[in-house]
């Protein structure tokens, strides 16, 4: 019987981000100017054709980022500029190499790293 739990030293990048932010391309084609995708969802997907261990998307009821007004949660409101957090978890390397790939997506974005533990 195991008496200890063994741990892993992983890493989490968190990503503020709002709902209403779109991918920007280079030369976009007709259909990607009609329907740009959503930043945080290229995100998401991103992270999964690069291999990493987990993606997740928490949506607020209240808050803002960057020095941004304040956005809260409204049964009847817009929610386009409601604060998301998008959260990635994998080992360091591999979180730098995403953030270095995507630092242009990124740029102006809170940003924030943070060693965790993996049971």
């Amino acid at each position: 019987m195991q008496t200890k739990v063994k741990t892993h030293t992983l890493g989490k990048l968190k990503i503020y981000i709002t709902p209403s932010e779109r991918v920007k391309r280079a030369a976009p084609t007709a259909w990607q100017k009609l329907f740009p995708k959503t930043a945080y969802i290229h995100i998401v997907e991103d992270a999964r054709k690069e291999g990493i261990l987990n993606a997740s998307v928490y949506a607020t009821q209240l808050g803002y980022t960057n020095k941004g007004k304040i956005a809260a949660f409204r049964a009847e409101g817009d929610h386009s500029k409601l604060t998301m957090c998008v959260e990635l978890v994998d080992y360091r390397e591999k979180l730098e190499a995403f953030f270095l790939r995507h630092q242009e997506q990124l740029r102006g974005k809170v940003v924030i790293y943070k060693e965790v533990e993996y049971w």
